[in-house]
């Protein structure tokens, strides 16, 4: 029997699993990480927290499945967007500025006036956001050049594992296409866009792989640390959508992945690249694949508001739970199952970090809209889920507006394991929800890309036919349906009516800071 590894290095933490070649699950590990906010609106991490936190999951998978030794392939899933910097000696410099962070605003208008937007399109596919590579190295340029100086190399989450676990610096496509510096279409590197924005392009990997392309071998004393052989493939990967596109099988056209992780992510499969020209964030890469892209919208806080309800409303209870074995989540959930869709008319917008898809406000703040004396614990929690939710549909709308044929929604991470949240999903999208039977999405591309790259698999496609199946469906309920599409149109009024508002309270704080 062969085995394959998955690493997901996400945001709160990485994840590990080991699956055999049938794609059963045989080990898993995991240990989080922590974000660091020094100011509004920032957002960084440690790379050195990343492998720390990589050695502990990873030693917790081989253990749990004591087939180590039989480990046949590495392949990777890893947040994407982050820009950790590396010097000469391949050492960060200070911590990587995460997906999550907005501070890049200005050099953004900077980009677009070198660049503009009916020019940028036809290079990289996207519209320049904050989170891209370019304006946070722009952004290090300007405000840190002692720092910027000693860059040497810049890198994904992902990538700096890889190195650490092989010594061969690489990245691949599918990560690449949201820096701002690749041409999306043409799957390779912008040298006219580096130009344009003088940034060296000798700072971005040379290596620009395929996802499933091979990007280096296990080294010995990393092999024997974790109990495993030394030499064993390690793919290139993909970042964490296009990664858990793999594992939930967003592979062909029609169907859609709807993640609410940290983040939420509506993901979709095409056979050409999107191009939305309208400015609503709605991203196109190259897929994991190599014949296929992809386009998301992104949420930048979902299953992230819902913990920041577990931390601020339910602080106490959690240490309770935890102790009676009970997970406080659980909790919170059947609270909300105590009101009805709609939460008797508290709206939230989730909008706790700025927004991205479709509105792209780094100064955008959650909301809770129509509080009243009628309303407590139940409608508050139901009513986060909700304003998540409808986030998510606006990306599904998006969808739509290009014509393209939606025949399920594949859920994933935390939303996809409450039965309230996939029906919630359902009545809200107005379509079949489905759940597959590999739950960790991103970690489980990563592991189906690795049995690829090791020569188990011919394609990706070949291989999530073989080892993915649908675990549940939950259809639309007809009469939900109406009363959340009344909603949605109240909570699509919302964000118009305080844009200003948002930009003038985000002018005092800055003022007062």
């Amino acid at each position: 029997m062969l085995y394959f590894m998955g690493i997901d290095a996400g945001t709160s933490g990485v994840k590990v699993i080991i699956i055999d070649e049938a794609g059963k699950i045989c080990g898993m590990g995991y240990h989080e990480c922590d974000v660091i906010t020094p100011r509004p609106g920032w957002a960084e991490q440690s790379p050195l927290t990343w492998w720390e936190a990589c050695d502990i999951a990873v030693q917790q998978a081989v253990a749990n499945s004591g087939c180590g030794m039989e480990v046949a392939g590495i392949g990777f899933s890893g947040q994407m967007q982050g820009t950790a910097f590396l010097d000469k000696n391949l050492e960060p410099v200070d911590n990587c500025i995460i997906w999550l962070d907005q501070r890049a605003g200005k050099e953004v208008e900077e980009i677009n006036a070198l660049l503009p937007d009916n020019e940028a399109f036809d290079i990289t596919a996207n519209g320049c956001l904050n989170s891209f590579w370019a304006p946070k190295i722009l952004w290090l340029k300007k405000n840190l050049p002692e720092s910027y100086e000693r860059v040497h190399k810049v890198v994904f989450a992902k990538d700096y594992i890889r190195y650490r676990m092989t010594g061969e610096i690489a990245t691949e496509v599918s990560d690449a296409s949201l820096s701002f510096l690749m041409n999306v279409p043409e799957r390779k590197w912008a040298d006219e866009v580096f130009q344009k924005l003088s940034i060296p392009k000798e700072i971005a990997p040379e290596r620009l792989l395929e996802s499933q392309d091979v990007a280096g071998y296990l080294k010995k004393d990393i092999a024997e640390r974790w109990g495993m052989k030394e030499g064993i493939p390690v793919v290139a990967g993909g970042g964490d959508q296009p990664a858990g596109g793999v594992g939930t099988g967003i592979v062909r056209n029609g169907v859609i992945g709807a993640t609410i992780g940290t983040s939420g992510v509506v993901f979709v499969c095409t056979d050409k690249p999107l191009i939305d020209k309208e400015g609503r964030a709605f991203m196109t890469m190259a897929h994991s694949l190599p014949d296929k892209w992809c386009s998301l919208g992104l949420i930048l806080t979902a299953g992230g508001a819902f913990k920041w309800v577990r931390d601020t409303l339910f602080a106490d209870k959690k240490a309770a739970c935890e102790a009676a074995g009970m997970d406080v989540y659980d909790t919170m959930t059947e609270l909300a199952a105590q009101s009805s869709p709609g939460s008797e008319g508290l709206t939230f917008l989730p909008y706790l970090n700025g927004e991205k898809t479709p509105i792209s406000d780094h100064n955008a703040r959650g909301t809770f809209f129509g509080l009243s004396l009628r309303h407590g614990m139940p409608e508050l929690c139901r009513s986060v889920m909700e304003g998540v939710t409808f986030a998510m549909r606006d990306t599904i709308e998006i969808c739509r507006d290009f014509d393209l044929q939606i025949t399920e929604v594949r859920a994933n991470g935390g939303g996809a394991k409450s039965a309230l949240w996939r029906q919630m999903q359902a009545d809200i999208y107005n379509e079949q929800v489905v759940t597959m039977n590999l739950e960790e999405g991103p970690a489980a591309g990563g592991a189906i890309m690795a049995a690829v790259g090791a020569g188990h698999f011919a394609s990706i496609q070949e291989a999530c036919d073989t080892l993915l199946k649908k675990t549940s469906t939950t259809e639309p309920i007809a009469e939900n349906v109406k009363i959340y599409n009344d909603y949605y149109q109240t909570y699509k009024s919302l964000y118009p009516a305080l844009k200003d508002n948002f930009k003038k309270q985000a002018d005092i704080v800055e003022k007062y800071l």
